[in-house]
């Protein structure tokens, strides 16, 4: 085939795969680890200071938190108990306020608020980060990570692949490099 007519889809193949490998790479692997948080203390790092401090009477607390659990019809504590604006008490029930009671005091006002996962987005969801499905999901994502990424290495073994594709890679990367900075920046630096 004459030079000027050969196609262009093995040049667009090469850019398009080396637009995404990177990015690709960067999700395989931390979506493995963030799989397995809990072996990583959930990348924190907890300190604990204890001192002293004033003893007081939990009555009143309990008197108040009592009181509105009553009005809710629960006789289980709240997973979470807020306090927004100085003003509004939330009592949080299930994973991430399920259910959430809004309560205004002042006001003399409770609000319901119950959410409902959209299937299949809510499973599709859970799949996707992996979490509360079962154990062979975990696995399952965590081996198709691994072949992404072998898929790369190997990939580039192909002969002449590296030659061709270096520069690429490198663009891309510096592209995707710039852009996890630039969003890094505008999360902690601003």
């Amino acid at each position: 085939m004459h030079a000027k007519h050969r196609p262009r889809w093995p040049l667009w193949h090469r850019v398009g795969s080396a637009a995404v490998a990177l990015p690709l790479v960067f999700y395989a692997v931390t979506g493995v680890l963030l799989n397995h948080r809990q072996a990583f203390d959930y990348f924190q790092d907890r300190t604990a200071q204890v001192r002293p401090v004033a003893r007081k009477d939990l009555g009143p607390l309990r008197e108040f938190l009592a009181f509105y659990k009553a009005e809710i019809g629960r006789d289980d504590d709240p997973a979470v108990i807020r306090i927004k604006n100085g003003r509004t008490v939330e009592f949080l029930y299930g994973s991430h306020g399920q259910v959430t009671y809004v309560i205004d005091p002042q006001a003399g006002r409770m609000t319901r608020i119950e959410k409902q996962p959209v299937e299949p987005w809510s499973t599709l969801n859970r799949l996707h980060k992996a979490f509360k499905t079962p154990g062979p999901w975990v696995w399952v994502a965590d081996l198709v990570s691994a072949l992404l990424v072998a898929s790369l290495v190997t990939g580039l073994a192909v002969p002449g692949a590296w030659r061709r594709t270096w520069r690429h890679l490198a663009l891309w990367g510096a592209v995707f490099a710039v852009l996890l900075l630039g969003m890094a920046w505008a999360m902690w630096g601003a």
